[in-house]
């Protein structure tokens, strides 16, 4: 009977440690919201594509989070997202198909990108440190605007 009630304490502390840890690992997580706007219609969908330090922008992100387009713009939420340092970009998926579309090697759709970066002849391609953000309690928005080329 002794042995019992020392397991049944110790399952009861190992559940209060787990659950404890569990809440100390939702502090340092939270919501980025991204308001993106300066589309040109409300057509197909508008599609965020995170990245961390190690990953290849833009081709392989770390997170990719769609929402609808209204009155030309979107809200995209990421739920759950451990604070640090991240890079964004938006993309005008206007056929739905969750990638960037290419055309002759160049973005067939329009794109947006974090800290008002653009992709011009001179600007080279996107990279982690050209387009990185801090994502903290007290910065949980970006703004990210579609960029369109005449």
């Amino acid at each position: 009977m002794q042995i019992y009630r020392i397991n049944k304490s110790l399952l009861l502390l190992s559940l209060c440690l787990f659950a404890g840890n569990a809440i100390a690992q939702n502090k340092d997580t939270g919501t980025l919201r991204v308001f993106a706007g300066n589309f040109n219609n409300n057509i197909g969908k508008a599609m965020v594509q995170l990245y961390r330090i190690d990953d290849k922008v833009p081709d392989n992100p770390f997170v990719r989070v769609s929402s609808v387009i209204q009155n030309k713009s979107a809200v995209i939420d990421i739920h759950g997202l451990p604070y640090g340092d991240y890079a964004a970009l938006l993309v005008h998926d206007e056929n739905s198909n969750n990638k960037i579309d290419h055309s002759y090697g160049l973005p067939a759709e329009q794109l947006g990108y974090t800290n008002n970066w653009e992709l011009g002849l001179f600007t080279g391609m996107p990279s982690f440190t050209k387009l990185k953000f801090h994502f903290a309690p007290s910065q949980t928005t970006q703004k990210i605007l579609i960029t369109y080329k005449d």
